[in-house]
């Protein structure tokens, strides 16, 4: 899904509606395998959600400081693609988790980009987010499952690593 959702982002930047329910469909039903207790699984969630109401409210904020006029940043600086994307991922990473993702593959894909930009030599003001993204995900997925098997849905390796 994540391989077919990048295709077509990179393609027409767009993507169908229909991969975001059944990609977080996905992420739950995997995370029900994981967790015994269901409960116990929606805080880190709320939590995702919360962080991208945050992120969306400040960047609109932002933007409507700067032009002087409410900006909705849905109509030209962010896609409702990208937005549902990362709600759906919001179901499978652990907070901490998340927010690392979020930050590193959004420096990865400016220079992702800004090479692609270089090498092709088009001007493509619109940058394929959800689909990088995807890709981001899909590599560390891989990894984890077969190299370096880091639980990306439970935030120790991140405290571990920060604090041993």
């Amino acid at each position: 899904m994540l391989g077919a959702l990048a295709v077509q982002d990179f393609k027409s930047r767009s993507v169908y509606w229909f991969w975001m329910p059944v990609l977080a469909l996905t992420f739950i039903g995997l995370n029900s395998f994981r967790v015994g207790n269901m409960t116990d699984y929606w805080w880190p969630v709320l939590c995702n959600l919360d962080f991208i109401a945050l992120q969306l409210i400040i960047l609109s904020a932002y933007y409507s400081l700067r032009k002087k006029q409410f900006i909705n940043i849905t109509e030209r600086l962010l896609g409702w693609g990208d937005i549902l994307f990362l709600i759906s991922i919001a179901f499978y990473l652990s907070a901490l988790n998340f927010v690392f993702f979020y930050v590193t593959s959004l420096i990865a894909v400016l220079f992702c980009w800004g090479v692609w930009r270089l090498i092709s030599g088009k001007a493509d003001r619109f940058i394929p987010l959800a689909g990088f993204h995807a890709v981001f995900l899909l590599f560390i997925l891989v990894g984890d499952w077969f190299c370096f098997h880091v639980n990306v849905t439970d935030d120790f390796w991140l405290w571990y690593s920060m604090f041993y």
